[in-house]
């Protein structure tokens, strides 16, 4: 087991290498992303992610970790010692920091004093194991880290099998992992070469539904069992006119009132109900 280490400098250079993962380009570089909070590193290691190393804000951790938290559908979230304890066991580095220097690691404002500085995996489309009815959420070009964080919510929900993305924030953004709620670690993910989603989603077998205002079809109107991959893309610009002529089917959201367009992970959780209804019905 390492041995035990206290850092009470903001200078530090361990605190330095990861305040610079708030950014993009550090992140590709070093091959690393920040994990913050109980709930959401307890999926990263539930699901097979070790970090680098663990920084622990001891007393705010244990004010706020007394592993009474409900994780949802009667799961406990462990307390912040519990999932030291763990990363412990596991081989991997724990810092004790002053609260001065969580206060400059943390990347939002409701702390519980847990901070993980996890090696980004490998997230290639070939990786994934599709099963024969497999249904695929794809997103093109979602630049909100909130909204690629709310479809993993929405994908995890309904049990899809992958979510597949191309271009727009990086999954590995802190904003993402925090509104992922951790679903950033149940959800299988892949990344797709830019311009070439719908030959990957198509090389696996999948049939292609288009999300788009101008869709012929009504979501209970389009067959959404079997391998299917539903195709969304940005708010403000939709899926590129190619890929949808290019689709199997091209399926519209019905809306009575005045907006013009939905929240790309409202979209999401209604084509994905529909999904759930006809598979369930089907099977």
């Amino acid at each position: 087991m390492p041995d035990p280490l206290r850092i009470v400098s903001l200078d530090n250079p361990k605190v330095r290498e990861a305040v610079r993962l708030r950014d993009r380009r550090a992140r590709r570089k070093s091959g690393r992303f920040l994990v913050e909070g109980r709930r959401e590193i307890t999926h990263a290691l539930e699901n097979g992610h070790v970090p680098h190393i663990l920084f622990f804000e001891e007393t705010l951790a244990r004010r706020t970790g007394d592993g009474a938290e409900s994780e949802g559908r009667g799961a406990r979230c462990p307390s912040g010692a519990e999932i030291v304890e763990r990363v412990e066991r596991l081989g991997a580095r724990v810092a004790t920091v002053a609260p001065a220097v969580f206060e400059k690691l943390a990347v939002r404002g409701n702390r519980d004093g847990l901070l993980g500085v996890f090696p980004i995996p490998d997230i290639s489309f070939h990786r994934l194991r599709l099963p024969g009815d497999a249904l695929v959420l794809a997103a093109s070009g979602i630049e909100k880290p909130g909204n690629v964080g709310a479809l993993l919510r929405s994908g995890d929900a309904f049990g899809i099998d992958a979510l597949v993305v191309e271009g727009g924030t990086d999954l590995w953004n802190p904003n993402v992992v925090r509104s992922s709620l951790g679903c950033l670690f149940t959800v299988p993910v892949a990344a797709a070469p830019a311009g070439a989603l719908l030959s990957t989603l198509r090389g696996a077998g999948l049939r292609i539904v288009a999300a788009t205002p101008h869709g012929a079809s009504r979501p209970d109107e389009v067959d959404l069992t079997g391998a299917v991959a539903i195709l969304l893309g940005s708010e403000e610009e939709g899926l590129d006119p190619r890929v949808t002529d290019s689709a199997d089917a091209r399926i519209r959201i019905p809306m009575r009132g005045r907006a013009d367009s939905l929240n790309v992970s409202v979209s999401a959780g209604i084509l994905l109900y529909e999904a759930d209804r006809q598979r369930v019905g089907s099977s």
